[in-house]
Parts: C-alpha cells; sequence; structure tokens
C-alpha cells in the first residue's frame, strides 16, 4: 500500500509505501474519529482534530444561544409548578387580558402546563410584567456573553469562558 495525499495500491511518484497492517491502523484510526495526516517526512500518521481558534468560538456561540433557549434560563414557577410562557404566550394573555378587564371580569387565568391559575387581572399583569422584565435581563446577559467570547483572543480562553453566570434568579410566583 502506498501513500502520497491518500491511499494508493500501486507506486505513485513521491509516495511512501506503507505496510497492510499499519494500513488497516490508519483506517481504524480514521473510523474511530482521528484523522490522517502526514508528518514532516510525508509519512501518513493518526492525529485528533485540533479546531481553528474560529471554530471554536462558533462552538462556544451556539452553545450559549442552546442554553438562552434552554429550561436552565426559560423557566417559572406559579404556585410551585414549574413551565415557561413564550413570547407570543405572554403577548397574547397580555392581550386576553385587556379584553377581559374591558369586559368588567376581575379574574382571569394563566396556564403554565396542564395546570390552571386563577387569579385576579392585576396579579396576572403583574406576573406577566415581572416575567417580561426577567426576559429583557436575560436577554441582556446572553447578548453580554455572545460579546465576551467574540473578544476573546485564545482557544484555552475560550474554551475556559463559562456563560452560564450572571443570568438572573428564576421568578417564582404564589397565587
Amino acid at each position: 500500500m502506498y501513500w502520497r495525499d491518500g491511499f494508493y495500491s500501486k507506486p505513485v511518484d513521491g509516495g511512501v509505501e506503507i505496510s497492510m497492517e499499519y494500513y488497516k491502523e490508519l483506517l481504524e484510526g480514521q473510523d474511530g474519529g482521528l484523522l490522517i495526516l502526514e508528518d514532516e517526512t510525508g509519512i501518513p500518521v493518526l492525529r485528533m482534530y485540533e479546531p481553528s481558534i474560529e471554530e471554536l468560538r462558533i462552538i462556544k456561540l451556539q452553545e450559549l444561544e442552546e442554553y438562552d433557549r434552554s429550561s436552565a434560563v426559560n423557566t417559572i414557577s406559579i404556585g410551585g409548578v414549574s413551565g415557561w410562557l413564550d413570547k407570543a404566550t405572554r403577548v397574547g394573555l397580555m392581550n386576553s387580558i385587556s379584553v377581559e378587564q374591558e369586559s368588567g371580569r376581575t379574574e382571569t387565568s394563566i396556564w403554565l402546563g396542564d395546570h390552571r391559575f386563577i387569579m385576579p387581572i392585576t396579579e396576572a399583569v403583574g406576573i406577566l410584567r415581572q416575567i417580561e422584565i426577567y426576559t429583557v435581563d436575560c436577554n441582556n446577559v446572553t447578548r453580554e456573553h455572545a460579546a465576551a467570547i467574540r473578544g476573546l483572543r485564545s482557544k484555552e480562553d475560550i474554551e475556559a469562558y463559562d456563560f452560564k453566570t450572571g443570568y438572573p434568579d428564576r421568578p417564582c410566583f404564589t397565587v
């Protein structure tokens, strides 16, 4: 077997001969996630992939965005029940509550998962406002982390950066 920027069964100009045993070892290593690269003498060797600093930065920013969308950030508690009300739901609730209030109602419902919480309209509006402030604060923390990650200049700093810090405490409401 021969190697010159790839494997050949016949000799090639500038290629190096390798044993079938070594050829199989290289392929097994490649199957295991290693890269086949040439050493300084042109012999194929197995190496772990080393991402560039920009690749590490992109990965860290993706991890940050995933964390920002996760239940670690997007969770509230009402009456001991945990869940989340996304932006569309919060806006819809505010609109519905406004209509209820204009119709003379004094109570409304907020559903969190399969749990219904009946409360005074003023309390529901207060809860929704606090959730909105919480999401604004979380977004600010996420944007600050993203800016910090983009400013890091070494692989080690990017890998070590902990973006799970600085987020406000999740809102907990009693009804």
